[in-house]
């Protein structure tokens, strides 16, 4: 059985899950939206760029 990667809000500290939060975008972007507070994080740094 997998576990799903949890993500906490750096705000209002509520969980979800981690694809429910994260977005990935075509220019290699991640973008971060909190169900709960509305708190968005663009152009999060990954590996890939």
């Amino acid at each position: 059985m997998k576990k799903k990667p949890v993500v906490i809000c750096p705000v209002c500290r509520s969980q979800a899950y981690l694809e429910e939060v994260l977005t990935a975008q075509s220019n290699q972007n991640v973008i971060y939206a909190c169900p709960s507070c509305q708190f968005m994080l663009r152009n999060i740094y990954t590996s890939k760029g």
